[in-house]
């Protein structure tokens, strides 16, 4: 099964508001790196993990509020990556995303 089919199944499962936690705190972890490195690039970077963390929050949100549409799930990878294209963060997406894949899925630590 490939990420995204991951990504799907666990929005689709009972993990799914565990696994939006997890992955809103692996891309905070992913910032707070960003702004260790000091590199050129790093506030690029270091907003798009951001924006990240906002839509997933917002997608969080949207669960628990009776009546509030999120993104579509379907689309709602497309809209992470489109986030993480803004400040070349697509690597600190597909880390966060493959850790707490493993995470949630119990591949990578206890649940």
């Amino acid at each position: 099964m490939n990420i995204r089919d991951r990504f799907q199944s666990a929005l689709d499962s009972d993990r799914r508001e565990f696994f939006l936690r997890t992955l809103g705190h692996r891309i905070g972890i992913s910032a707070r790196e960003i702004f260790a490195g000091d590199t050129p690039d790093s506030l690029a970077k270091a907003r798009a993990c951001n924006e990240m963390m906002i839509a997933i929050w917002s997608q969080l949100d949207a669960a628990r509020s009776a009546g509030v549409a999120g993104y579509p799930d379907t689309e709602f990878l497309t809209i992470l990556l489109s986030k993480a294209d803004t400040g070349n963060a697509r690597p600190y997406l597909r880390s966060a995303l493959e850790s707490s894949l493993n995470f949630v899925d119990g591949n990578g630590a206890a649940e």
